[in-house]
């Protein structure tokens, strides 16, 4: 029986009352005496009007590490909790922020300065100087800490030497003076301010001690306080209910005018139906529920363009997934256009290179829906339709929900026999340590900011865990077009080269490609200050800026 909207979301809202119900005993912005005033308005916090109650896609790891394996939930936390040289803007440029400006380059593009802002301090009232920059910077370059992203400081004077453990440190970073910090290169990469720009500093002060090698153990990065140079510091994780922060009275910005912010991983439907009852102030939405939540009174919608996409990573370290002609079969069997319009109402783009805006070109292969080709690519590989692959992905995002649904039905229908595996985040991460799944379905990324952004997802160099490549695919062509792209500087020659690149990776397909959503928010008119951001990870970009009124 088909229902109606209408009736959806009286049945999703009688549900949840029962759910909060069960919470509210053990949920602090839940109780009366912290969270609703004698009027019955509920501010969702420990004071009136100044705790937010904002959706988290998925269940955090809880660990809020740099040197951790990115995780959507966890960068939002740390985004909040920590700062960083620059960060990213709406409009996907770089901007200053523990910076006093974008780093100067030297003329022979192997010197990188970065000039720091005076006065500030970490939120237990340290000092912060250059020598937390270095000691960060460091401890991400080292793969010894367990670092995904030490692939991104190969061409760091002496990164090598500590990949290869005959050294401790980077040579090639330094603090002239207590304001400054420099990255001497080995040779010109200019990608490498929009790739480590955005790194989360952590206190040296606190963590000088810890071995490197229990750095990605140590219970620094699960205790409370933490401390860090954010607008907030993390307070509590209740499990599968909420994230507590509260305001970092140090933050370099001044007073943060909202005290605490809940963080709650639920899913989608709960996190929309808890905006029309008002115990939720954030979300993000499905775009099956916009003209549901525009309807809805004091609610505010927003959303931006993502600089990311969803996909399938395809492990082709499994003998059964390594000809390119099973992904090409893959692309051409899944009818994404009507994954997009049905699952997301039209608001994403079908995706079919890693890159984005000018460093893309337009003469890609589209892979539009073809089932017949599907078969025969399959029919040309001998594939074997008794071989079962297995999809893995964390749930509870509708849109990637539906999606992969969709691809084990079309999958299914040209002969590969995809089956579907839900887990949680840890199991994940144990799977990806294990290289043991066959295909995962993630998003997320930036790729729109700087083009190089692309290399730590499918280079030779960077296959998991030293990189971000968990196809484990591999083109020397690719690689060699791309660092050369990131070594010209004239722009014009530059993004030719990251073209090339692009129809190599369009022909090849490293990943299965899906779409690039629009990331649309809803919040409650009580919000003032905020400005949507398409990086789901950081809808807090500005959040100092915010408040919350009546």
């Amino acid at each position: 029986m088909r229902r109606s909207r209408a009736q959806r979301a009286a049945l999703i809202s009688a549900g949840l009352s029962l759910v909060l119900a069960l919470a509210a005993c053990s949920d602090p912005s839940q109780d009366d005496d912290t969270g609703t005033s004698d009027e019955g308005t509920s501010d969702g916090g420990a004071a009136e009007d100044t705790a937010l109650n904002a959706y988290l896609y998925q269940a955090p790891n809880s660990n809020w590490s740099p040197m951790a394996p990115a995780h959507g939930p966890d960068v939002i936390v740390m985004n909040l909790i920590y700062d960083s040289l620059l960060g990213v803007n709406p409009d996907y440029q770089l901007y200053p922020r523990l910076a006093t400006g974008l780093p100067e380059v030297s003329e022979d593009g192997l010197t990188i300065t970065y000039t720091l802002q005076e006065g500030l301090t970490w939120s237990d009232g340290e000092p912060f100087t250059a020598e937390d920059v270095v000691f960060t910077y460091n401890m991400v370059a080292n793969p010894a800490t367990g670092s995904p992203s030490a692939g991104k400081f190969a061409d760091v004077e002496g990164a090598a030497e500590v990949t290869a453990g005959t050294a401790d440190t980077v040579s090639g970073f330094t603090a002239p003076d207590e304001h400054t910090f420099q990255i001497t290169l080995t040779k010109p990469n200019l990608g490498i301010v929009g790739l480590t720009g955005n790194i989360f500093i952590i206190p040296q002060h606190v963590l000088a001690d810890v071995p490197v090698d229990e750095m990605d153990t140590t219970d620094f990065f699960t205790k409370s306080p933490n401390v860090g140079l954010g607008p907030y510091v993390f307070e509590e994780y209740q499990t599968d209910q909420y994230v507590h922060l509260v305001k970092n009275p140090n933050f370099r910005e001044g007073e943060v005018d909202i005290d605490e912010i809940y963080l709650r991983p639920v899913t989608s439907d709960v996190a929309t139906a808890q905006l029309g009852t008002g115990e939720m102030d954030l979300v993000q939405i499905s775009p099956a529920d916009l003209s549901t939540v525009e309807a809805l009174d004091g609610i505010e919608v927003a959303s931006a363009p993502g600089a990311g996409f969803i996909r399938t990573s395809v492990n082709e370290l499994k003998p059964y997934l390594k000809d390119v002609r099973l992904r090409q079969a893959m692309l051409y069997a899944i009818d994404r256009q009507q994954l997009i319009d049905e699952a997301l109402g039209g608001h994403a783009q079908p995706v079919n290179a890693s890159f984005m805006k000018d460093a893309l070109p337009d003469d890609l292969e589209t892979y539009e829906y073809n089932p017949d080709k599907a078969r025969e690519l399959l029919a040309e590989m001998n594939w074997d339709p008794n071989q079962v692959i297995q999809l893995t992905w964390i749930p509870g995002q509708r849109d990637r929900d539906t999606a992969a649904t969709v691809i084990e039905a079309q999958l299914n229908e040209v002969g590969i026999k995809l089956e579907l595996n839900q887990v949680q985040p840890g199991e994940l991460t144990d799977m990806m340590n294990a290289q043991s799944y066959d295909m995962t379905l993630y998003g997320g990324g930036n790729y729109a900011t700087e083009p190089f952004a692309v290399y730590p997802i499918d280079s030779c160099n960077t296959h998991y865990p030293n990189g971000a490549n968990l196809s484990f695919w591999c083109n020397e062509e690719f690689d060699r077009l791309v660092q050369e792209a990131n070594q010209t500087v004239d722009e014009a020659a530059r993004y030719d080269l990251y073209r090339q690149a692009a129809v190599i990776e369009n022909a090849e397909v490293p990943m299965i490609w899906l779409y690039n959503p629009d990331t649309i928010w809803a919040h409650t008119d009580r919000i003032q200050g905020f400005e949507p951001m398409g990086d789901q990870t950081n809808p807090f970009w500005n959040v100092q800026e915010w408040s919350l009124d009546g």
